[in-house]
């Protein structure tokens, strides 16, 4: 059973979602009507999602209700209010809220929403429970791995880390990994990734020099494949330093 938390100043209009609600076969567990209350209740009772009104009583507003709640506790708010100004509206965006909802609202318009906001959470949630599962196999995986993503180096693990010879994972992310690849064996490389992938993995490896953060010449063997990663397409590479690096002369 869903559980649904009302954030909402006008006690009619409470009342109203709370009939909705109940009738939709969901649990109200609380209301309140105030941000500083809504975020003390998403502590202690844990709801599934917050129907949270945007001008509430008290100095902290819904929306910054919302960003606390949804920074701190994962929980999805979903924003209903009769304030369609594009200041509000774009406050709200930037908040990443579950939806937007404008007063008067109709039971139906609100079971979706709920239901949206409820499935759309559970995705992410489980995304990110498979991510840090994979970054954990990534971080404890005895070879080299290094994550791109548009070119970039989006994550590496400790052994890639010594593959590059630095020791701060902050040197390395977000640079091209195209800068690491020796300028005459690029083209072999892009060749390579550009690949008709099967299940994922690219066909045989790559064969490539690159070089370290500081220099000096290391001689790759390249194997990869696609993978997901932060809910976007990404290349997942294996590098098998197979000869120490020699420093260039």
């Amino acid at each position: 059973m869903r559980k649904v938390l009302i954030v909402e100043d006008d006690k009619f209009l409470a009342a109203i979602f709370a009939l909705f609600i109940k009738d939709m076969g969901f649990e109200v567990v609380g209301r309140c009507r105030s941000g500083v209350e809504a975020v003390e209740l998403c502590n202690s009772l844990e709801p599934n999602v917050v129907l949270m009104d945007i001008h509430l009583e008290g100095e902290m507003d819904g929306i910054q209700a919302a960003e606390k709640i949804q920074r701190e506790l994962e929980i999805p708010v979903i924003f209903i209010s009769s304030d369609t100004s594009s200041s509000v509206v774009e406050r709200a965006i930037i908040s990443n809220s579950y939806g937007y909802l404008v007063k008067p609202v109709q039971r139906k318009e609100l079971e979706i929403s709920i239901e949206l906001a409820y499935y759309k959470h559970k995705a992410v949630i489980d995304q990110k429970r498979k991510e840090e599962g994979f970054r954990k196999f990534i971080s404890d995986a005895p070879v080299p791995i290094v994550i791109i993503q548009d070119g970039k180096i989006l994550y590496l693990n400790n052994e890639a880390l010594d593959f590059f010879h630095t020791h701060y994972i902050e040197d390395m992310m977000g640079l091209p990994f195209l800068d690491f690849v020796e300028p005459d064996h690029r083209d072999r490389f892009e060749s390579f990734i550009a690949s008709d992938a099967q299940n994922g993995k690219l066909p045989g490896r790559c064969l490539v020099n690159m070089k370290g953060l500081h220099g000096g010449t290391i001689e790759t063997d390249i194997k990869g494949s696609w993978i997901c990663f932060n809910g976007k397409d990404a290349l997942q590479l294996f590098l098998n330093d197979s000869f120490q690096p020699q420093a260039h002369e």
